[in-house]
């Protein structure tokens, strides 16, 4: 810990609650409470609540909001319904992504970017070389709380604290409520492969929100979860983390992240670059892979080919569902295409693995993954 590190409004509920504490891009934050494993099954079999206060929040307004969107992401928002969000890269003149965003549109003049911690200042610092007079743009981080319910039984947990219209969302959508003199935003989003719901709240009423969504989810055993849960279900639904599996120096085609690039757009910032690499072809790919036995993968393990490295691990786990190493990495093309058998070392021994598909397990969130790609 040192000076420099950021508590959440949260951050004394979890000290109570014994979870471990992390330092996570300088916030510190709850890794666990009563143990990953658990809580990961939890919120794969009932629910969990996570405090993602980290994460940054840019509010862009103004005349010029939709164009100045459209003109930092990589995906199309042009027929964004209003009250409705979408996945999509912020990349440089290069191609490389800057930040995996989720864009909240209100209306053709306010959006809400939802950003990765670790890039929020840089985010901003991006969008503001870009914007004109007719635009405003407030990271609003440091006063807006966030909370994601995820699990199988999110739903009911919602209408018991945000009401039917809340948990009669779909996918991707959002609403603005006022509940016991808290204004919330509610959207059916998460990160956990899932069904889930994420909850932003102005930091004075964080506290008072996660003990009454507690209180409520009680008797659907809904229990706190920390950012270690949270990369095991993510990396089992097949999510990619921003620091790991992207960076300014991937870009998305190399991600597998070719149907948010929107090549039909106007313009964007790192267009011509990324029709440049989809001309010539990709050197490299993303692959998930699945390990045969024992050998747990981690960050930076070399991926063999016939005694030959063809590739870095970027994330790899133990898959609480699956009961086996799985993990994600780049490989030379001709291995992701073929689905080639590979090797990960792991200490110094070489352990079989086989590139496979994402998601690693099926969730009815997951199922219908390709009808939310806007």
């Amino acid at each position: 810990m040192t000076d420099n590190d950021k508590k959440t409004p949260l951050y004394d509920v979890h000290v109570d609650l014994r979870a471990k504490i992390a330092d996570y891009y300088h916030f510190l934050m709850p890794l666990q409470y009563s143990g990953i494993i658990s809580e990961h099954r939890c919120v794969r079999n009932n629910a969990g609540l996570f405090d993602i206060s980290h994460m940054g929040e840019i509010v862009i307004e103004g005349e010029g909001a939709t164009e100045l969107v459209q003109k930092i992401i990589t995906n199309d928002i042009s027929n964004l319904p209003d009250y409705k969000a979408a996945y999509s890269p912020i990349c440089d003149e290069e191609g490389g992504i800057l930040d995996d965003i989720i864009v909240f549109k209100y209306n053709l003049k306010k959006y809400m970017l939802v950003v990765n911690c670790g890039n929020t200042k840089k985010v901003n610092k991006w969008i503001n070389e870009f914007k004109t007079d007719k635009v405003n743009v407030n990271d609003e981080s440091d006063i807006i709380s966030l909370l994601a319910v995820q699990g199988p039984k999110s739903e009911e947990i919602i209408r018991l604290v945000c009401g039917d219209e809340c948990a009669g969302l779909s996918r991707f959508q959002f609403k603005e409520i006022t509940v016991d003199e808290m204004q919330l935003t509610v959207s059916r989003t998460g990160y956990t492969g899932e069904d889930g719901f994420e909850i932003f709240v102005d930091n004075s009423h964080c506290v008072d929100l996660w003990n009454i969504l507690l209180e409520k989810g009680k008797d659907m055993d809904l229990k706190p979860a920390g950012l270690g849960a949270r990369d095991t279900l993510r990396l089992e639904a097949g999510y990619l983390l921003y620091g790991y599996d992207i960076d300014e120096f991937i870009t998305p085609l190399e991600a597998g992240l070719s149907w948010t690039v929107k090549f039909n757009k106007t313009d964007f910032i790192g267009k011509d670059s990324l029709l440049r690499l989809k001309k010539y072809g990709l050197k490299r790919m993303f692959v998930a892979f699945k390990m045969h036995d024992k050998g747990i993968p981690r960050t930076d393990n070399e991926i063999i080919h016939n005694n030959n490295v063809v590739g870095k691990v970027t994330s790899g786990t133990f898959s609480p569902s699956l009961e086996i190493g799985i993990g994600f990495g780049y490989v030379l093309k001709r291995f992701a295409e073929h689905k080639s058998r590979v090797k990960i070392k792991i200490r110094g021994t070489d352990y079989p693995a086989q590139i496979v598909d994402t998601p690693f397990i099926e969730t009815p969130l997951r199922r219908s993954h390709n009808q939310n790609k806007v």
